[in-house]
């Protein structure tokens, strides 16, 4: 009779009462590679859980939650009445509610829609219950129910409270432990499993409910035998790893974009924990010197799995900004990006690996602050040097010299295809200093270009999650010349005498490595990849704080190797380790001279084999290394009209006129430019000629007044025919010097703008002027 009542109520008023069933965007679980765990990302509410049960509801599960919650929960609506009548009586003698008689559907409508314990909101409640076994049925009610109950420490559901106590699926659980869990719901905090008293609480309840399974006959004697003396196999409570918040916002992030509660990160716990601590041990080592945060990145270059991602040295630190992750930020990269600019300079046609690079004073011309004199980072020249060593060698004039060849539209139309962003397209943004760090980019960024190197030319699309599908991969380079640049970055026989022998960069198999260090040493970087890993590092301060010399080599180098030393020895230990990579597809071995790139010659005192692609092979001989013909009265070089009886032959090093400088410096004993004065070539030849070599165009210069004057001078060099005849030089018309061979100054700058000039003593010639741009 009651019963009907209520149903006529709820009924009646069905309009004002929730008869849905609610769905809460369940939580996102994320697990490392192994199984352990990396993190969550809270359901819609804020807590965790709300996870689908599997399609048969485990027997176990429902058979515990039903006698500990509602044993007669299939044979009535939504409401049991003996239970009302008893819980109306008590609450009628106390006065006051002290017992609800809560079916399982009464809870399902109280967990829906939370509230003050009241007469009026039971009745309420009892309405909904009705409702909700009368619109959707017994099972999917308690489906609902074990989708939603609380089982303590935010989790909610049957399913995450297995994972969460258990680490296993809901349908695997035992007995005990089935029992274990159905008991938590009515006293979730005070039966927390991970306290003493909790768990002996917890325990001692889900006891009663074996006992009441067997009662009921669900159980036998041996099973309940078995379940009160099994092991639980409580696990312990999941904790984040403070060396892995970064990846866990990242992976979360992703995460909520994905199906299913749980999902497998590509990354390595074990990985990260030891590149983390490789990070903190160099960053000790080196923050004497100003040195304060570091990031890095492991890939699986065959899957292009992330195997660890540490964004900062400390998630946690105000003091360095540890929240900040590095592996996102822009950064200038210096030198990193060098091997894609040789790599384009291949493509091209426009060099071998033999090709002759001046490593020089160079002047490079920009239209928004004219003409500047860039440098190596260690303010020194090498004179010729061949591609693959001064790519090994990290030297900034050649890589301008590629550039300039490349063009700079071409490489960030490369750079944008391989997938670095953020891209400005302004004219003259970046100009020649996009071989020097001018573009910023992102460890991530660097990490994939670097991946194409390693996987011969095609793009290396990183993964995070261990189901997510390969994307197929794009080419970017030629097989063939990804191979040579791999090979070329990986030789250490190249890189010296930059790169110290035993140095970080040298490694017992084969490891492609290249660093970067951006101007006035703000960020320190090292890629290194070998057959099946890729290491990327970097060093550097949040604010852009300048370090004390710390540069790729000495400041990510050490790290990036102990990482890759640390990670190959367990990674794919059933694949042979490359000592060496093979030379390129089809490349054919020369023999040149290691000074011009050219055919060794007879003359010439050294020879190394180098790779061509076919067709490619230099034709000529060495043309450095030579018999010259000197006019023994003054040691140039002896003309056709020389008498015999004054002319000598010597094998010398004959190089071209750029070299010239940077021959003296060296103290060479170089072939001499110019002709002998005693019997030129030609008339012609003697004219007097006087030009300004260096430097060229207009000039601007940022003077420093605390620099000392001894330092603040320009170098001036001009080129005078007849070599023997001295020049003044002047400076807004006013003699500051007279010269001879070489024909060079250093005039002291001052403030201003100033025009230049070079006039020869005993003739009427001056060179056309020079502007020279000092600001203050």
């Amino acid at each position: 009779m009651l019963t009907a009542l209520l149903a006529g109520a709820a009924v009646l008023y069905a309009h004002t009462l929730d008869d849905t069933l609610h769905s809460i965007e369940p939580s996102r679980l994320i697990l490392d590679r192994r199984g352990r765990y990396l993190g969550e990302v809270s359901a819609g509410n804020g807590e965790l859980g709300y996870w689908p049960l599997p399609y048969v509801m485990p027997e176990r599960v429902v058979a515990a939650t039903l006698v500990t919650e509602d044993q007669h929960f299939h044979d009535h609506p939504g409401v049991y009445l003996p239970s009302v009548g008893r819980a109306l009586l008590q609450n009628v003698r106390n006065g006051r509610v002290i017992s609800g008689a809560s079916t399982l559907a009464m809870q399902v409508a109280r967990m829906q829609d939370p509230g003050e314990r009241t007469l009026a909101r039971k009745i309420s409640e009892a309405l909904e219950a009705l409702l909700l076994i009368h619109e959707h049925g017994h099972e999917q009610v308690l489906r609902q129910y074990l989708t939603l109950a609380p089982y303590g420490n935010r989790a909610h559901g049957v399913v995450r409270a297995a994972r969460l106590y258990f680490d296993k699926p809901v349908e695997d659980l035992s007995w005990a432990q089935a029992a274990f869990l159905a008991g938590l719901p009515q006293m979730p905090g005070r039966m927390n499993p991970h306290t003493p008293h909790g768990l002996k609480r917890a325990q001692n309840r889900s006891h009663r409910i074996l006992r009441a399974l067997r009662n009921q006959g669900l159980l036998s004697a041996v099973e309940l035998h078995q379940a009160l003396n099994a092991e639980l196999g409580l696990v312990p409570r999941p904790t984040r790893q403070p060396d892995a918040m970064h990846a866990v916002l990242e992976w979360s992030a992703q995460a909520k974009r994905r199906h299913g509660p749980i999902s497998v990160a590509t990354l390595d716990l074990e990985i990260q924990e030891k590149a983390a601590s490789i990070l903190e041990d160099n960053l000790r080592r080196i923050e004497k010197s100003g040195a304060g945060n570091s990031s890095a990145l492991v890939v699986d270059t065959v899957t292009g799995d992330i195997l660890a991602w540490v964004g900062s040295r400390d998630f946690f630190s105000e003091e360095h900004k540890g929240a900040i992750d590095f592996v996102r930020t822009r950064r200038s990269p210096g030198s990193a990006l060098k091997p894609f600019l040789y790599a384009l300079g291949l493509e091209k046609g426009a060099f071998t690996a033999a090709s002759e690079l001046p490593d020089t004073q160079m002047e490079v011309r920009s239209d928004a602050i004219g003409a500047y004199l860039p440098e190596n980072i260690n303010h020194t020249f090498m004179g010729p040097m061949l591609l693959r060593e001064a790519l090994a060698n990290s030297r900034n004039i050649p890589a301008l010299r590629v550039l300039s060849e490349v063009g700079v539209e071409p490489a960030l139309r490369f750079f944008q295809s391989a997938g670095v962003e953020n891209i400005g397209w302004e004219p003259d943004r970046y100009g020649l200093g996009l071989a020097v760090g001018n573009l910023p980019v992102t460890l991530e960024e660097l990490a994939r270009l670097y991946g194409i190197l390693a996987r011969e030319g095609e793009s290396l699309s990183l993964r995070r999650f261990v189901d997510e599908p390969q994307v197929a991969p794009r080419r970017l380079l030629h097989r063939e010349t990804a191979q040579l640049v791999r090979h070329m970055i990986a030789d250490p026989q190249a890189r010296r005498p930059m790169f110290a022998v035993g140095g970080p960069l040298d490694f017992p198999y084969a490891v492609a490595v290249k660093t970067g260090t951006s101007h006035g040493y703000r960020d320190a970087w090292t890629v290194a990849f070998s057959d099946r890993l890729l290491v990327a590092v970097w060093v550097g301060n949040h604010d852009w704080r300048r370090m004390r010399g710390v540069g790729g080599s000495n400041g990510a180098a050490a790290a990036a190797h102990r990482i890759m030393d640390g990670v190959m020895a367990g990674h794919r230990p059933w694949q042979p380790i490359l000592d060496v990579f093979p030379a390129p597809d089809r490349a054919v071995p020369v023999d040149v001279c290691p000074l011009s790139g050219r055919l060794a010659g007879a003359d010439c005192p050294h020879r190394k084999s180098e790779w061509f692609s076919p067709g490619s092979a230099p034709t000529e001989s060495c043309p450095f290394h030579t018999q010259v013909k000197l006019d023994r009265r003054n040691g140039l070089r002896a003309g056709p009209t020389c008498p015999e009886s004054e002319v000598i032959t010597r094998m010398m090093l004959d190089l071209p006129d750029i070299y010239t400088q940077w021959a003296r410096s060296q103290h060479l004993d170089i072939a001499p430019r110019q002709e002998s004065t005693l019997c030129p070539s030609t008339e012609e030849s003697m004219t007097p000629k006087v030009a300004i070599r260096e430097p060229r165009g207009t000039v601007r210069l940022l003077f420093d007044p605390d620099t000392p004057a001894s330092a603040s001078t320009l170098r001036l060099e001009a080129e005078v025919t007849p070599s023997t005849e001295p020049i003044v030089w002047l400076v807004d018309g006013v003699p500051v010097a007279t010269v001879f061979y070489p024909h060079e100054y250093r005039w002291s700058v001052t403030p201003g703008r100033h025009v230049i000039t070079a006039a020869m003593s005993r003739h009427a010639e001056v060179s056309p002027p020079l502007t020279v741009v000092v600001e203050d």
